[in-house]
C-alpha cells in the first residue's frame, strides 16, 4: 500500500535533514539517482525533489503499517516545524484509525498479589501477536465519552478534545490466541492508578477500545540479557516465551512481593534470577557485574527513567552499539 505528501520546502534541505536523521538513529538508507529511500521494519520512504519541493511516498505491505508509518513521518515533522499543512493523498475521511480496534473484556483475575490479568475478546485481535510488543489503552476525556479518534481529510488522526486529554497508557501483549479471538495483557496494581482503579470494575461485555500494535520487537541475538523492574515483567515474560529455543543469556526480574514469582516459558539456555526489593537490591547493581560476550549480543533493560539512564550510559561505556541494546524508561519517579 502506498500515501504521499507534497512538502513546500527546498528539497535539497529535506533530504538533508532526511539522511541527518537516519544516521542519527542508524537506519538503513540508500541515495538512488532521484533522492533518498529509507528502509524501516514498518516500510519504506522515498523522498525526491519535485516542483522546487519535497515529495514524501511512503509504501508498506499493509493499512496498518502504513498507518503507523505515516504517524512517525508526521511526527517527525511536526517537531521539526516542517509544511504544518500537509495533505495525504491515501485518506479515509471520518473512519477510525486502522490500527485502532474495539473488543470485548471477557474476563478480569488478579492473578498475583501486583497484576491483574485481562483478557479481551474481538475479531481483530491476531495482528496483535506480531509487529510489536504493546499496545495503547484509550480512555477518551469526559466530556467526549463514546467518541473516537478519526481520520480527517488530510488524511491525519484528529482527536476529539485533542490528544492530550486522553489517557493512553501503554501495555504489553501477554499472549494472544487467534483461533478463540482472545489477547490476554496484564497490570502492574499500584494504589492510586488509572487503570488499576478501572481493574477493579471490569465485568465481562464491557467495550474496551486499543491501539497498536507498536513498539519495539523481540531482540536478535544468539545471547540475551533481560533486566526489568515490576513494570517491565509482562514484557520480560513475552519476549522470554517468544524467543528462538537455541537463545541462551539471563533474565533478571526485581518485584516488589516474593509471590509476584512466576513460571516463565524460557529456552533451556535461558536462566531467569528474581529479585525482591530489599536493601541493597538494584537492577543496576546486577547490570554491572553481567558478564557480556564480545558479540552476537543484545541487552535490554526497562524500569524507571533515571535508572535506564545511567543503564544506557553504562553499557556504552562497556563497549555496546545502539544496535546491541535497548533500553527503556517504563516509568518515572518523579510521575509516580
Amino acid at each position: 500500500m502506498q500515501t504521499t505528501t507534497f512538502l513546500d520546502i527546498p528539497p535539497e534541505f529535506g533530504l538533508q535533514m532526511i539522511k541527518a536523521q537516519a544516521m542519527e538513529r542508524s537506519l538503513p538508507f540508500d541515495e538512488p539517482p532521484d533522492g533518498v529511500t529509507l528502509h524501516l521494519p514498518l516500510g519504506q520512504i522515498h523522498a525526491c525533489g519535485e516542483n522546487g519541493g519535497l515529495r514524501l511516498t511512503l509504501n508498506a505491505s499493509d493499512d496498518v503499517k502504513l498507518h503507523l508509518l505515516q504517524e512517525v513521518v508526521d511526527h517527525r515533522l511536526d517537531e521539526a516545524a516542517v509544511a504544518l499543512d500537509r495533505r495525504w493523498s491515501l485518506t479515509n475521511p471520518g473512519l477510525v484509525p486502522p490500527n485502532l480496534t474495539f473488543a470485548t473484556v471477557a474476563s478480569c483475575e488478579h492473578v498475583y498479589p501486583s497484576y491483574y490479568r485481562v483478557r479481551l475478546s474481538g475479531a481483530s485481535l491476531e495482528r496483535f501477536s506480531r509487529d510489536g510488543l504493546h499496545f495503547r489503552l484509550l480512555f477518551p476525556p469526559e466530556s467526549h465519552i463514546g467518541q473516537w479518534p478519526f481520520v480527517s481529510g488530510s488524511g491525519r488522526v484528529e482527536w476529539p478534545g485533542g490528544i492530550s486529554q486522553w489517557h493512553r497508557p501503554v501495555y504489553t501483549t501477554r499472549s494472544v490466541d487467534p483461533e478463540n479471538g482472545t489477547l490476554d495483557f496484564d497490570v502492574f496494581a499500584h494504589e492510586g492508578g488509572r487503570v488499576t482503579d478501572w481493574c477493579k470494575t471490569l465485568q465481562p461485555g464491557m467495550d474496551v477500545a486499543i491501539m497498536g500494535p507498536g513498539g519495539e520487537w523481540l531482540p536478535d541475538a544468539a545471547w540475551i540479557a533481560l533486566f526489568g523492574d515490576e513494570t517491565a515483567l509482562p514484557a520480560i515474560a513475552r519476549i522470554l516465551e517468544s524467543l528462538p529455543t537455541e537463545t541462551s543469556g539471563v533474565a533478571t526480574i526485581l518485584v516488589s512481593d516474593a509471590h509476584d514469582k512466576q513460571h516463565l516459558k524460557t529456552p533451556s539456555g535461558m536462566a531467569v534470577r528474581w529479585l525482591v526489593r530489599g536493601d541493597g537490591i538494584s537492577l543496576l547493581n546486577e547490570l554491572k557485574q553481567l558478564e557480556i560476550p564480545d558479540d552476537n549480543r543484545f541487552v535490554w533493560i526497562a524500569s524507571e527513567r533515571s535508572e535506564v539512564n545511567q543503564a544506557r550510559d553504562m553499557l556504552a561505556d562497556r563497549g555496546l552499539q545502539k544496535s546491541e541494546m535497548r533500553a527503556a524508561s517504563y516509568w518515572s519517579r518523579q510521575q509516580s
